[in-house]
């Protein structure tokens, strides 16, 4: 298994963030509450939360769910901020 040295390990946590504040803004231009985003997605609440604030990379399945409640392409998840 690879070995994260602290370089990729700051882009992996940059990653995860900007996932995080994509999802978080495409579940309020949607109008979802995260926990009922969360019961139509199949996931976790606290998990979903964790993904939001960037503490917790969003799996891929999960990220398919989300994207599909909120009816957006995956890609839109990964959208550098401007």
């Amino acid at each position: 298994m690879p070995v994260l040295d602290d370089s990729r390990l700051d882009r992996h946590r940059e990653f995860d963030w900007i996932i995080g504040v994509n999802l978080k803004h495409l579940r309020h231009q949607a109008g979802i509450e995260q926990f009922r985003l969360a019961e139509l997605a199949d996931m976790d609440p606290t998990q979903l939360s964790r993904v939001e604030s960037g503490e917790r990379s969003l799996k891929f399945k999960e990220a398919l769910a989300i994207c599909k409640v909120l009816s957006v392409e995956p890609k839109r998840l990964t959208r550098p901020l401007q």
